[in-house]
């Protein structure tokens, strides 16, 4: 028993934290469905941080933000087991947000919009739609690990949360894909019938695990120019 706590532990936090990557992405669309003009677009994007903030502040395990850790050196067994577990985790967390969502805002023009981001989700027919869907995931993936590690750094500090919120606002105004908040926006427009769903998904998944490769270079590029 002692031996799985852990593992359950980690599933909870998960959980936690796709509600609240959920919760950033229903404040985009809410505030995109308010104000739907480059401003709301603006303003949704940074409020889209709030859900990673809490996801830092209080050590929620998110996937996009513990991938990192596996190409940064050598972990314990354990975090190996943990990984899908808190992808499991988060998608419990998202998706059940999202169809909470979808039973609330059904009759609303807010499902509407929801229905948007779910079908752009699920727009992948050429070629040009897969590479672009892929880099972009690489892209959202690079992102999330500057705003998790900067934040780190900088703990609770301005330009730690600057920075969490410039990465944020980043990947989420340029359409950047991340696997959790589609996860949400899929349940939330009702877009899981569609099998394109998993393919972008799995897609998502794949890059935005290969982006913090960048973030991981970046730091190494830094700490050089430093040493210098």
């Amino acid at each position: 028993m002692n031996k799985i706590l852990p593992y359950l532990k980690v599933f909870v936090l998960a959980i936690l934290a796709g509600l609240s990557i959920g919760l950033g992405g229903f404040l985009y669309l809410l505030i995109t469905w308010g104000l739907p003009n480059e401003l709301g677009k603006a303003l949704g994007s940074a409020a889209f941080s709030v859900g990673l903030f809490l996801v830092c502040t209080f050590g929620l395990w998110l996937y996009t933000g513990k991938i990192g850790n596996v190409f940064e050196g050598k972990q314990k067994a354990s975090f190996y087991i943990s990984l899908p577990i808190c992808l499991i985790g988060n998608a419990v967390g998202a998706i059940g947000l999202g169809y909470l969502c979808f039973a609330i805002f059904r009759e609303t023009d807010l499902f509407i919009v929801a229905q948007s981001a779910a079908n752009s989700r699920l727009a992948l027919n050429s070629f040009y739609d897969y590479l672009s869907f892929c880099l972009r995931s690489t892209l959202c993936g690079f992102c999330v690990y500057m705003a998790v590690k900067l934040f780190a750094k900088n703990r609770l500090k301005p330009l730690g949360i600057s920075m969490l919120v410039f990465f944020v606002f980043l990947f989420v105004y340029c359409g950047f894909q991340h696997c959790i908040a589609n996860m949400f926006y899929l349940g939330f427009g009702n877009g899981y019938g569609n099998g394109m769903a998993y393919v972008s998904l799995l897609l998502a998944i794949a890059f935005n695990s290969i982006g913090p490769i960048l973030g991981i270079a970046v730091f190494k590029i830094l700490e050089t120019k430093k040493a210098e």
